[in-house]
């Protein structure tokens, strides 16, 4: 049996080979994951931008800049919020390729913090915008309500 002992001490888990190359291609994934959310964001931001410039010149600045500005700045609030999962993917996904090509618990503990966090992040997102849609279910049957 071919297994690798990597923390054996503290909880008696072992990582074997199989395991191992699942968590590469996992890393591998997630890393790809990443660089295209990166390159998604690097989009947004450069709409943003351009959404600004161009949006500014064509309207001469009449009626238009304040929408045009809170587009802008919903962009990028939409980039930043996609910033820190990006981070701790990458973070899982370094880590944990570093966990398995050199044997190192240490690693693969941050790289499994790394993905917890991602998760998370992921998980209270979905309940803001879950209560974000419920609001605003609310408040479109009571608008129907009061303009019927």
């Amino acid at each position: 049996m071919n297994e690798e002992m990597m923390n054996t001490e503290t909880t008696g888990l072992t990582v074997n080979e199989r395991m191992k190359a699942d968590l590469l291609s996992a890393a591998k994934w997630a890393k790809f994951l990443c660089i295209v959310g990166c390159v998604g964001v690097g989009l947004i931001v450069i709409i943003a931008i351009s959404m600004f410039v161009f949006g500014s010149v064509a309207h001469n600045g009449v009626c238009a800049p304040p929408l045009g500005a809170a587009v802008v700045l919903l962009y990028l609030v939409l980039a930043a919020i996609y910033i820190y999962p990006l981070i701790k993917g990458f973070q899982f996904a370094n880590s944990t390729k570093a966990a398995c090509l050199s044997d190192d618990e240490h690693e693969l503990a941050r790289g499994f913090e790394g993905l917890s966090s991602l998760l998370k992040y992921c998980g209270i997102l979905t309940i803001v915008c879950i209560a974000i849609y419920v609001l605003v279910i609310v408040f479109g049957i009571g608008l129907a309500t009061v303009l019927r």
